[in-house]
């Protein structure tokens, strides 16, 4: 998916489209999130880059809690001018609609796509003494004792990932929730819990230095920071590509002229050399596309994530 997602979206030319269609004041980026993670990280980076190509400019506000219900419950009664966006994720904009009876608003209904910002890989990882040196022999220990796993929260993609290969190998582990991905890195490393699906920038170094031992690549390629790691399907288990992707969304009633002018804007902040080379950084893949590209993506994510959710029987917090 991930590779998909980057050969699809990447290479599309953004329309041509004016400034002049947007309002004569900043744009502000709701980041439904604390700050210092990878999307936030980007939406800073893009809100700068983005500035000589908006009217005033971009500012960047966190609204962190909930999920990030909180932050896209807030930007849904924004401005829908232009001058409102909010950062998109795998969680809120792809497992919340799922997950929570009443999150404070529709998503299909209350926002409309911009652009895909970017995406960042993931990893299944194992406490280094676990005894499995592959997916195969992970889910034979898996049917003979009960594994735990660790999550950054309830719906994050490193909660996800587990779920659903619970789902697709038939399988039970515990599920160890903690509050971001920095303690259940903590944890794993200290061999307090057995399983971690993280995105690659975080859990790289611990890879790299043997505090922890990676068995699959959770993506439809293998990743190119660790050529030598498997992806889940060349070991026999397939669906199991997840992508934690970003992505700017505004208000539905914002005009399509703005919508436009946005998705350029940030197109073209996108196509900066020095955007690139932080996003590579990062472990981050730079995407783009059309607004419909997007729409695209984040509906086919809500049923996905949905069937998941239902079938595993996962609740919110």
């Amino acid at each position: 998916m991930f590779k998909h997602l980057v050969m699809a979206l990447a290479l599309v030319a953004p329309g041509l489209a004016l400034a002049a269609d947007l309002p004569d004041r900043p744009v502000r980026i709701i980041v439904p999130f604390t700050p210092g993670g990878t999307s936030d990280i980007v939406a800073r980076l893009l809100a700068e880059a983005a500035t000589p190509h908006l009217p005033r400019g971009a500012v960047v506000e966190n609204r962190g809690g909930a999920g990030g219900n909180i932050g896209l419950a807030e930007a849904a009664r924004g401005a829908a001018d232009g001058t409102t966006l909010v950062q998109c994720a795998f969680g809120p904009c792809g497992a919340n609609p799922a997950l929570y009876a009443n999150p404070g608003y529709d998503l299909l209904r209350d926002f409309a796509p911009v652009i895909l910002t970017g995406a960042v890989r993931n990893v299944m990882t194992v406490r280094r003494d676990l005894p499995a040196a592959n997916v195969q022999e992970f889910l034979a220990l898996a049917r003979r004792e009960r594994l735990t796993f660790a999550s950054s929260g309830v719906g994050a993609s490193n909660h996800l990932g587990p779920e659903l290969l619970r789902s697709l190998a038939g399988i039970e582990m515990t599920h160890v929730p903690y509050r971001g991905s920095g303690p259940a890195i903590t944890d794993i490393v200290a061999g307090r819990v057995d399983v971690f699906f993280d995105n690659l920038p975080s859990i790289l170094p611990h890879i790299r230095g043997g505090s922890v031992r990676a068995l699959a690549a959770v993506s439809d390629a293998r990743i190119p920071e660790l050529p030598d790691l498997p992806t889940f399907a060349e070991q026999g288990v397939q669906g199991m590509a997840i992508d934690s992707w970003f992505g700017f969304m505004a208000p539905s009633r914002t005009p399509p002229a703005a919508i436009a002018a946005l998705n350029a804007a940030f197109a073209r902040a996108l196509e900066n050399p020095a955007v690139r080379s932080r996003m590579a950084e990062l472990g981050a893949a730079p995407l783009g596309g059309t607004p419909e590209q997007m729409g695209t993506h984040v509906r086919a994510e809500v049923v996905r994530w949905a069937e998941v959710v239902r079938r595993q029987g996962i609740r919110a917090e």
